[in-house]
């Protein structure tokens, strides 16, 4: 017992000497509504956030929240409005504009579907017939990209996830992708009872997506900033830290769910 409070001790009197030595940043990073993962009204913001601000803190950088609709999120860092962005993948074009840290956790992006109409398949390709929404200002990867601009692949834009999810449930589209857990949240949260009734999550998962944060290219300590979360993404992991930050704010959200 003594031992571990030992080490617990030293681990704080290094993580305080690493800050005292380290110059204080502060900088605003785009968020949006993708519950579990991030929301302004969630516990620490979110799974994501609450790691994101963590492993900056640990490199005495000061994050704040700007929460912004959807499809303005990732734009107001590709226009410098705020210093990045966080829980996005990687494209060639995001590239242009952000650099990227390394990744912070992947998503399980899956189909939802009415119940009464369960498409089957096993490429992206044999989803040809079916009609798909996707939310503006998101990526799918790179193969349903791909298809998408060959034109095999047939999706509406609108600006908004849960507007997709309603679409679905009024049978204005086939197909929704989104990560299985903020789809379930989503319908949860923001669908009446006989919409939810009528949605499910298919059991495939298309991609499993790194997300990332993004830094404007623009910021003056872009390449700082970026070498400073990665710094403190490893320091989470390697205590262990990471896991209990993610299971703790789990827990919180639960109980926040359980009260709506």
């Amino acid at each position: 017992m003594k031992f571990i409070v030992a080490m617990i001790a030293l681990w704080c009197g290094i993580t305080a000497a690493a800050e005292a030595a380290t110059p204080a940043i502060s900088i605003v990073l785009s968020n949006q509504e993708y519950p579990p993962y991030m929301g302004q009204s969630l516990p620490g913001y979110g799974l994501m956030s609450r790691v994101v601000t963590e492993a900056f803190r640990l490199q005495n950088v000061q994050v704040r929240y700007a929460f912004f609709p959807n499809n303005r999120t990732l734009q107001s860092a590709r226009s410098g409005q705020v210093d990045g962005s966080i829980g996005w993948a990687i494209t060639p074009e995001r590239q242009r504009d952000l650099l990227y840290t390394d990744a912070v956790m992947s998503l399980r992006m899956v189909f939802f579907q009415r119940r009464d109409q369960v498409v089957k398949w096993k490429t992206l390709s044999d989803l040809a017939p079916y009609r798909i929404g996707i939310t503006t200002g998101n990526t799918y990867s790179d193969e349903f990209t791909r298809l998408q601009q060959s034109g095999v692949l047939h999706t509406e834009a609108v600006p908004d996830d849960v507007v997709n999810l309603r679409k679905l449930a009024v049978r204005h589209i086939d197909l929704f992708p989104i990560d299985a857990e903020v789809g379930q949240m989503l319908v949860y949260h923001s669908l009446a009872p006989t919409e939810q009734a009528q949605l499910q999550a298919g059991s495939t998962a298309f991609w499993i997506a790194p997300m990332h944060v993004v830094i404007w290219r623009g910021q003056p300590q872009a390449e700082e900033l970026v070498r400073r979360f990665n710094l403190g993404l490893q320091q989470l992991r390697a205590s262990g830290e990471f896991d209990r930050l993610v299971e703790m704010t789990r827990k919180q959200i639960r109980l926040v769910v359980g009260r709506d």
